[in-house]
């Protein structure tokens, strides 16, 4: 764009000048006009030439002023020479110097080349050394492991010997103990002997499981009350063994373990609730024996309500009424089983629960005896409230297949 605009100006500026040299050689001419002393002709003439000069050194002054490449082809050519020269010499010097670092740089790389290799194959022998480093390390660690392993079974057998020849010490202080200890039980054989002699001379007054006494202990603060409470319930065993044995031969009366004791006014201490207590007795019992007696505890409440429902199960009564005996004995027998699951404690002998009068015993076989051939519903309530202690009493009611109430006790 730049050059295009200086050459428009040239051309502008070079028409410009034309055109006033053209009028003032035409105005020279036509007034005959003299210059230098020349005549008109020549002097237009001259006015032409001046102003050819004039368009070609206002052209090389616009130039120059415009562009230096041109202010330097005009002035400073021999330099711009010289200068070319110097920086073809420096380029030649330069290619020389190319080709030497080009030279250079393939013995380099074939340096690199050879370098790399040996480094490869440094690498490798590197490698090799470094797994045969770690092999040696596992075999070491191995060797350590194995260094103390053995030193280990060695302290153990050290101690294993130091506690043989304690324990042989121990075996021959033992040894004259065990003599001492062999005729004691001799002695103690002798005695049993005896002792075996005198049961089968003298009967069995107590049975081991034998219930002596029972009761309940009421829930209190009070560590004294609650001695009193349960040395009552001892001193009504020892009453019942008085019963049996009379005062001769009852005067150890119950015999407890001081421990078991103990643990038992512990127990009553801590409870939230009252608290069953049974005395049975721990072995069978000769004449004139001590009576050894566990004591049982169990949190106490109320199992059954009045007129609660306890079982009931249909049975068919066979036309002949054969086996009335067994219908009662199996009914009571689940009653006693889902009495025992609901938590009343039973007899530690029979395994009972509770108790049935005859009447009720002779009011259920008629019942039975008068619906023969027909199926019957017996169903049992509790009679009063019952507590875990029992015992448990019932009302036992019949109904036959027609709903209809055959029986009620």
């Amino acid at each position: 764009m730049y050059g295009i605009m200086l050459i428009v100006v040239l051309v502008l500026t070079g028409g410009v000048i034309a055109f006033i040299g053209d009028r003032l050689g035409s105005k020279v001419g036509k007034k005959k006009l003299s210059l230098f002393g020349l005549r008109p002709r020549h002097t237009s003439i001259l006015v032409t030439i001046i102003t050819g000069i004039l368009i070609t050194t206002v052209t090389f002054g616009i130039l120059a002023i415009a562009s230096k490449d041109v202010r330097t082809a005009l002035f400073g050519m021999n330099k711009l020479k010289a200068e070319l020269n110097e920086k073809q010499s420096m380029l030649e010097e330069a290619s020389g110097a190319l080709v030497n670092v080009k030279n250079d740089l393939n013995t380099t790389k074939e340096e690199y080349a050879k370098s790399k290799k040996d480094l490869e194959e440094t690498q490798e022998d590197l490698e090799i050394a470094q797994q045969a480093a770690e092999l040696l390390r596992q075999e070491q660690v191995a060797l350590q492991n194995r260094n103390q392993e053995l030193w280990s079974d060695n302290q153990t057998l050290i101690e294993n010997n130091q506690s043989l020849a304690h324990n042989n010490q121990f075996l021959l202080a033992n040894n004259e103990s065990l003599k001492a200890d062999n005729l004691e039980l001799e002695k103690t054989n002798s005695d049993l002997q005896e002792g075996i002699e005198n049961i089968r001379e003298r009967p069995i007054i107590y049975r081991v499981g034998e219930l002596l006494a029972s009761g309940v202990i009421k829930k209190t603060d009070d560590p004294v009350k609650i001695q009193n409470d349960l040395n009552q319930i001892i001193a009504l065993a020892n009453s019942k063994i008085i019963d049996r044995l009379g005062t001769e031969g009852s005067k150890d009366g119950v015999w407890i373990y001081p421990i078991e004791y103990q643990k038992a006014m512990d127990r009553l201490k801590q409870a939230k609730g009252d608290t069953v207590i049974r005395l049975i007795v721990a072995a069978n019992l000769v004449k004139g024996d001590p009576v050894l007696t566990e004591l049982e505890m169990h949190p106490n409440r109320v199992v059954y309500q009045e007129n609660e429902f306890v079982y009931q199960k249909i049975y068919n009564v066979p036309i002949d009424g054969s086996n009335s005996e067994m219908l009662i004995s199996d009914f009571l027998r689940n009653v006693n089983m889902t009495a025992i699951n609901n938590g009343i404690l039973p007899n530690p002998l029979t395994g009972t629960v509770g108790v049935i009068n005859g009447n009720q015993i002779y009011a259920i076989e008629k019942a039975l005896a008068e619906n023969r051939g027909k199926d019957v519903l017996i169903s049992a309530f509790a009679a009063a409230d019952t507590e875990v202690l029992g015992p448990l009493r019932l009302h036992i009611y019949l109904k036959n297949e027609t709903e209809q109430e055959i029986n009620h006790e």
